[in-house]
Order: structure tokens, then sequence, then C-alpha cells
């Protein structure tokens, strides 16, 4: 059955499309930074509560990361997860090792070197530490990075995650700056590199090495948010 929507426009006179048309596609091209913003929402919470209730918020940010990541069905690689660049990376985890290794040597000529921390760390290693830096650079990059990348660019989506990394530190006066650092370096690489594998022994090199450099009456046990302040009471 034909109508007179049949008949095709001249080519001068063919209608744009319409804001109710190309609103769908704006609107989804804005939820990245919707799961990023309740995402960041959500750790801050936890990172500022404390007792049962910050439980309740970590295992919220749990859900809504683990949640968000299943829902759009990415591949290992895409995350991170894959063998992707890791052997490309491994100079990563070598540069780590000297990088520690000249914060030590400088806290032992500086007198701030504190080995009691040093070997407690190394224990946490064994007992989680590493599999903690493995969560927060999963957060930071196969969660946060990806969404900003892919609203903001890939070069932007550095300097952004990063920020939101350092962020998470505050205010610990020692964590802080040194995440932003660490961040921008780590957000970097993982753009060149996609693999979290070497970032998060990396990671747990230098917060190793941090914590025993650096006195603890000035990183509180490496705290941040809540913890660092009621570390003071």
């Amino acid at each position: 059955m034909s109508t007179a929507f049949d008949f095709p426009a001249p080519e001068a006179q063919k209608p744009s499309a319409s804001p109710q048309a190309a609103q769908p596609r704006t609107a989804a091209s804005r939820w990245p930074l919707w799961e990023v913003a309740i995402g960041y929402g959500l750790l801050a919470a936890a990172l500022w509560t404390e007792g049962q209730l910050h439980w309740v918020w970590a295992i919220a940010v749990a859900l809504w990361i683990i949640g968000v990541t299943l829902y759009h069905r990415p591949r290992l690689r895409e995350l991170g997860l894959g063998w992707t660049g890791l052997g490309r990376s491994l100079w990563v985890v070598g540069l780590a090792v000297l990088t520690g290794a000249a914060l030590l040597f400088g806290a032992h000529l500086i007198g701030t070197l504190h080995r009691h921390v040093l070997r407690r760390t190394l224990l946490a290693v064994a007992t989680g530490y590493l599999f903690w830096t493995f969560q927060q650079q999963f957060m930071l990059q196969s969660f946060f990075f990806l969404r900003l990348e892919r609203r903001l660019g890939s070069r932007k989506a550095v300097w952004a995650a990063a920020g939101l990394f350092a962020l998470a530190h505050f205010p610990n006066p020692v964590l802080v700056p040194a995440t932003w650092v660490a961040g921008l370096a780590f957000c970097e690489l993982f753009r060149r590199y996609r693999n979290i594998y070497t970032l998060a022994i990396a990671q747990a090199i230098l917060g190793m090495c941090l914590a025993a450099a650096v006195p603890n009456a000035m990183h509180h046990h490496m705290r941040v948010g809540i913890g660092y302040l009621s570390w003071i009471r």
C-alpha cells in the first residue's frame, strides 16, 4: 500500500535527522561517564566510612564494577586480562624493582628506613597485598580508564584516570602525590600495552618500598580516607 511518503524527496529537501532521533545516541554516549560517576561515588563512600557501613559500601562498589563490566561483555584482552602486551611490558617490573631499591637505599642513607615495616609488607604480599594491587589496577584501568577513554579519548583519559586515582588516596600527603605520578605512568602503560598483570606487580613492589622508606608518622600505615584521619586519634 503506497502513501505520499513513498516518493523520494529531492536531495536538497531531504529532512535532517530530528533531535529526537539523535537523542538516544547522545544519551548512550554519556553512559560511560555515568558508570564512572556512580562507581567512584560508591568508592568514595567506602573510603570515608568505618565499621559495618564501610563494608556495605565496599560490597556495593564490587557489585557495581563487576556487574557493569559483565553487562557489557568485553573481551579479556580489552580489560587487560589477556596475554596481549604481557611480554612487552615485563620491563615495567624491572623498573619498579630498581625504583624501589633506590627508595630503600635513599631511606637508609637519611635514616628513615624501618625494616620491620618491610618485613611486614613482604608478609602482606604473601597473604594478599599483591591481590589487592591487582584489584586496584582492575578498577583503575579495566573500569575507570576504559570508560573515560571511550568518552574523552585515549590521552585525556590518562590524565583523568590518574587524577581519580590520586584523589582516592586523599588526605594522605605521601600517597596523593605518589599515586598521581604513578597513576599517570600506570595509565599510559595500560594505554600502550593493555595488560594489568605487570602493573599490579609493579604497584606491589613500589608500595612495599614506599611503606618501608617513608616514616610511618607521615603515611599512617598507608591509609587513606577516614582511615588516615582515624589513625591520628
